[in-house]
């Protein structure tokens, strides 16, 4: 299942963002910023950049993070959780 998480944005913000895209898959609100806390770390990566992409395995642990669009390591991860 594919999510999306807005950390400390409002939800008509959220909302006219998914819609300029189309996207289908669910978009869940951090408003408060503690999911972001959560799996924040000093400097994700040497750009700091946004969006991230992350992919959490089917044990909560983080199995894949990237600041940029790499499709072939993101299916590997997902192709290695699927396996298990």
């Amino acid at each position: 299942m594919v999510w999306g998480i807005a950390s400390m944005e409002n939800r008509d913000l959220v909302a006219s963002y998914t819609s300029a895209l189309g996207l289908s898959y669910p978009i869940l609100l951090d408003t408060d910023g503690r999911v972001k806390a959560a799996y924040e770390q000093e400097m994700p990566f040497p750009t700091g950049a946004y969006p991230q992409d992350w992919i959490v395995g089917t044990d909560g642990r983080v199995v894949y993070q990237n600041n940029r669009w790499d499709l072939q390591a993101m299916e590997a991860a997902i192709e290695g959780e699927l396996a298990e």
